[in-house]
């Protein structure tokens, strides 16, 4: 970026928190009754927890190429012989003759998981009076998912809101991932079951291949228990109720800047993003002792279209990050309960069409967007870098209402739009910008330079119109000098979102 003389709590961002869904056993009469009418059943459950005689070890093993679910080797050894129960998540429960003193090893388990889990399997034997869970160690990559169904059936206890049951098991699953779908929005292969009063011939369903005198399940009750049935694992994420809080409303966003590998285009290249999670997240917590009851969400600032000097096949000057390099930190920022933002330099392009190229990632509600106007140089008529471009408000107002739609469409809480701005040309025509609900409009200052006219363009751009929201960009090897994270929070006017390059 030019120089401007050229012209402790850390809150985690809203968005998909598991439901609390517990899985109880079904019962074996609840098992015949479905399979009467055609449908596969098993059933799967928890088992109490306590200390015991018996040692149990549980160790992942290596999924097959395309399978989600966690193949297990477990291997049990108890001091006197006896019948041991093995329950594992997501499954059901077997039991094993164990003979005294001599191992028992266990090869054909498998364990339904998703990310953030208690990776434990529930064992024990009513004739020792032992039951204990064990760690399942050496657990590696585990979808993101609110359950991970398994072909056959899981009996799910619902514990989110009220709501239509087409709407929970009609959408999509692991973020951004679409099922294919039937007529009235079913899902080949699944379908969702329950039993009134615990009585197998009274059960309704809904979904795929439910028989027409046995539909009539059309909502999923907080407390209530339902059986799933699916012909494969699913990894599925429920749709949320909608969030309309930005995040700046109660917290302030610190946020680290650059492109991964490359440390002379901000400070997020110098590192991988889990270690980097850790330097920005030091660097909130001293925001968050200055901020008083305002809490600190940590950020990446990712670079996703990078502007060239050179014309690309495309004709846009721009080379744009692999989906699986965004993956990577999409999947870093909810592990580490971030935000992330994905930036475009535009280049010859124009914003609406890159922006679109993101739509997967700008789907998930703590993923957000920022546009660079100095690298959009097309109607100028040079290459980016030989002359400080510009953004239409027109164009602004394009990628807004798009936002706007997918909020709309997902249910996501605000949108936050970062765009970049140190001269008065970056951003032209400001009062055409539209404001549009669900989208704030973030100006963010972003020259460097020393404190006085740091400050200057500051209150010139970050907190005048259209800018909804304040940020400021500090250069940890530019800015002659830095300025603290107190002399930021002592502004008169403390900006929502400090930027780290």
């Amino acid at each position: 970026m030019p120089p401007l003389h050229r012209p402790g709590r850390t809150a985690r961002p809203r968005g998909r928190i598991p439901f609390g869904i517990s899985l109880p056993s079904v019962s074996a009469a609840l098992v015949a009754a479905l399979a009467a009418i055609a449908l596969t059943l098993a059933g799967g459950g928890p088992a109490t927890a306590a200390a015991a005689p018996c040692h149990v070890a549980a160790e992942a093993g290596v999924a097959p190429l395309g399978t989600l679910s966690t193949p297990l080797e477990i291997e049990i050894m108890c001091d006197a012989t006896a019948r041991v129960e093995v329950h594992v998540p997501g499954a059901a429960g077997s039991a094993h003759f164990v003979e005294a003193r001599s191992p028992l090893r266990i090869e054909d388990e498998r364990a339904y998981l998703c990310r953030g889990q208690d990776p434990s399997l529930e064992v024990g034997s009513e004739a020792l009076g032992w039951f204990q869970s064990v760690p399942i160690r050496g657990v590696k990559a585990l979808p993101q998912c609110d359950v991970l169904l398994r072909p056959g059936s899981m009996r799910l206890q619902w514990s989110g809101p009220r709501m239509e049951v087409r709407d929970a098991f009609a959408g999509g699953a692991l973020g951004w991932s679409e099922w294919e779908r039937g007529p009235g929005g079913l899902v080949p292969g699944l379908s969702v079951w329950v039993v009134p009063g615990d009585e197998p011939w009274h059960a309704i369903g809904w979904g795929d291949g439910v028989p027409p005198g046995l539909r009539g399940l059309s909502y999923l009750s907080p407390g209530g228990e339902y059986l799933v049935i699916s012909d494969a694992e699913r990894p599925w994420t429920f749709p949320r109720p909608r969030e309309t809080d930005s995040p700046f409303e109660n917290a302030q966003v610190v946020a680290f800047y650059g492109y991964p590998g490359v440390p002379v285009m901000g400070v997020l290249g110098n590192a991988p993003p889990a270690e980097t999670a850790q330097e920005v997240a030091d660097w909130a917590a001293r925001y968050d002792r200055l901020n008083g009851p305002r809490a600190v969400i940590p950020a990446f600032h990712l670079i996703t279209a990078v502007a060239q000097a050179h014309q690309t096949t495309d004709g846009t000057y721009l080379s744009r990050m692999s989906d699986e390099m965004i993956e990577t930190y999409v999947e870093a920022a909810r592990e580490h309960g971030m935000l992330l933002f994905l930036d475009v330099q535009i280049g010859w392009s124009d914003p609406l069409t890159e922006v679109k190229l993101l739509d997967r990632f700008l789907r998930e509600p703590f993923v957000h967007l920022a546009l660079d106007p100095e690298f959009a140089t097309l109607s100028r008529g040079v290459r980016p870098g030989l002359a400080i471009g510009s953004l239409e408000a027109e164009e602004l107002n394009e990628v807004q209402h798009y936002l706007a739609e997918l909020i709309e469409d997902e249910g996501l809480p605000t949108k936050i739009l970062v765009v970049h701005q140190f001269v008065d040309w970056m951003l032209l025509d400001p009062g055409a910008v539209e404001d549009v609900a669900g989208v704030e409009v973030t100006i963010d200052m972003d020259g460097f330079g020393g404190i006085r006219l740091k400050l200057l363009h500051y209150e010139r751009y970050a907190l005048a119109a259209p800018s909804e929201r304040a940020a400021i960009k500090l250069f940890f090897r530019q800015d002659d000098p830095i300025m603290s994270p107190e002399q930021i929070q002592a502004l008169t006017h403390v900006p929502d979102m400090i930027i780290y390059h």
